[in-house]
């Protein structure tokens, strides 16, 4: 085909002896090039961590680093050093990977996440529609404050000071505490979350960690704090970050922090002399399985380079000695991976790469949960989305769907038993499960959709994480979780009556089955009476037996969908 001019003519020149993958906007034996990739194409396997260049019409020709890309490999958002106001700062930039595989037109996010400080996405939780930026927000203002508060108080030291010794002494006290609180305010540590809405990201509210410190100061600028990088965890629970504190081992040291049911960060335990050398540590990035870490290095070598570390067990306390990955990595400093492909994304002299990762190197495969949340009549809802341990019961993490289509992720290591839930105030809970214990360990993405009815008359679900042993009325531990979410919704909606429905597959007969299925329903009203105290008044019980099929009862995967217990609401 003819190419026709466009916005791309002058980067494809440099191209010309290049292989590329063009999307084109085609008009008879023409077309417009839209998009492109170089060689090697993605789907393509080449040399061990062979980087192939991120077209510049993404990056919109701007110096480039930072790259982070979303768990789920469809989102990209980099750190672009831009010119405003006649001095350079940093801004972010996005870009969305199409339904052909091509990275769209970056641009530079808005207000909040930008502002006229520097900022920067360090993760990007799975899905895209959570992220933990660094920056500033709101400390400016504070520091403003803050003077504002000293002058007003240094006039009065000026008016009610009985002598000149008493002046002194009384304004040096204020200037000790202008010092204290202004490095306080300074200090705090610069990491923040901010969640998707309906008009764009919401404004960056600063994660609790009270006891962050950092002492890594500029050479040139010893005011200016130099912070080397932090990395999320896929829960949002755990961070690794790089800073200089007490305990160091060099300039820049590796620390990981997990917060507490209270939702505060705790005091940073540093990973040791394994990890860490005498020179600089940073940019971490923990892949999605939560084991696998990757960091920027200059004490291992000359020059700077990329290396990854294996968490040898259940502690943070241990690692694998960490290896180089390549000597094609010399010079780069950050490193992000994803958590399906065989491609990581890292940055280089102002440019963004991809690199593609040999099996050795590569993170524990993890199961991709897709998803999306829907209200009854199949409209979009933003609303929380959970995921635990059934074995355990306990919380492992959390996410938000995006308000303008449902969409949400989660990541899920191999070797538990989950179950995930989507829930919102006014409306019922939806869960389901996936049990990854003892499965063969493989990338995998599955699809799921959690359709939330309003709180309604008429209105059900069926509670897909309760579960019996076979033939059996007894609600197994892992249940419990289920049913105290719904004690929860009945005791906010004093109100609200319900119907309790056992069904069954039609393994057994008519008649035992039909007592199976009431005697299933009548164990789960006992427990919200019995566990949570709900009225007896407000619970009725049915057993439909297998009267009632949603699917064939002729395959196992049918009988599993027909044996069911629903929730269902008689009056609001």
């Amino acid at each position: 085909m003819r190419l026709n001019p466009s916005v791309l003519q002058e980067e494809l020149a440099l191209l010309s002896t290049k292989t590329i993958r063009v999307l084109c906007d085609v008009n008879g034996d023409s077309c417009s090039p839209m998009r492109y990739e170089i060689a090697p194409f993605e789907s393509q396997k080449p040399a061990d961590w062979t980087l192939k260049k991120i077209p510049r019409y993404v990056t919109g020709g701007q110096f480039a680093f930072n790259p982070q890309v979303t768990p789920d490999g469809k989102m990209l958002f980099w750190t672009a050093l831009v010119r405003e106001g006649g001095r350079s700062t940093q801004k972010i930039w996005a870009s969305k990977k199409d339904a052909n595989g091509f990275w769209a037109p970056g641009e530079q996010l808005p207000s909040p996440l930008n502002n006229k400080l520097p900022s920067a996405v360090i993760s990007a939780l799975p899905g895209g529609n959570e992220l933990f930026v660094f920056g500033n927000f709101g400390e400016e203002e504070m520091l403003e404050t803050l003077k504002k508060e000293m002058l007003l108080k240094s006039q009065d030291v000026s008016r009610d000071a009985v002598n000149a010794k008493d002046f002194n002494q009384r304004l040096a006290r204020l200037e000790t505490e202008y010092r204290e609180r202004s490095e306080k305010i300074q200090n705090r540590a610069p990491l923040y979350k901010s969640v998707r809405k309906e008009n764009g990201f919401s404004a960056p509210s600063p994660i609790h960690f009270p006891s962050f410190y950092n002492w890594y100061r500029k050479q040139d600028n010893p005011y200016q704090q130099v912070f080397g990088g932090s990395a999320l965890s896929t829960t949002g629970k755990t961070i690794i970050y790089s800073a200089q504190q007490r305990k160091n081992l060099g300039k820049l040291d590796l620390y990981v922090t997990f917060q507490n049911e209270n939702g505060t960060f705790e005091d940073g335990i540093n990973l040791g002399n394994t990890i860490n050398t005498l020179e600089e540590e940073m940019a971490p990035f923990l892949a999605p399985d939560d084991k696998t870490l990757y960091f920027s290095s200059n004490g291992r070598r000359e020059g700077i380079s990329i290396y990854v570390s294996k968490r040898l067990s259940d502690t943070w306390n241990q690692w694998s000695e960490p290896m180089e990955l390549s000597s094609n990595l010399r010079g780069v400093n950050f490193f992000s991976i994803p958590a399906v492909g065989s491609w990581a994304y890292v940055s280089k002299d102002g440019e963004l790469y991809m690199a593609s990762i040999p099996k050795s190197f590569s993170p524990d495969p993890v199961v991709v949960i897709k998803g999306k949340v829907v209200d009854e009549e199949g409209k979009p809802l933003s609303a929380s989305v959970h995921y635990e341990s059934l074995s355990k019961k306990k919380l492992l993490g959390s996410t938000v769907s995006d308000p303008n289509n449902g969409e949400f992720s989660i990541i899920l290591p191999f070797e538990e038993n989950y179950a995930f839930f989507g829930e919102k105030e006014g409306y019922l809970p939806a869960s389901q499960n996936i049990n990854l214990m003892g499965k063969e360990k493989a990338e995998e993405e599955k699809v799921v959709l959690l359709i939330l009815p309003k709180i309604k008359k008429g209105n059900e679900i069926v509670l897909n994480n309760l579960f019996f042993a076979f033939r059996s009325v007894d609600i197994s531990r892992e249940s419990e979780t289920e049913l105290d979410r719904l004690a929860l919704i009945l005791k906010k909606n004093p109100k609200v009556k319900i119907v309790i429905e056992g069904h069954t597959d039609n393994i057994g007969g008519e008649t035992v089955n039909k007592k199976l299925s009431l005697d299933r329903a009548s164990s789960v009203a006992q427990y919200l009476k019995t566990r949570h105290q709900v009225e007896e008044s407000r619970i009725m019980t049915k057993g439909l037996g297998q009267s009632s099929p949603i699917a064939d009862n002729k395959t196992e995967e049918g009988r599993a969908e027909n044996r069911r217990v629903v929730f269902k609401i008689l009056e609001d």
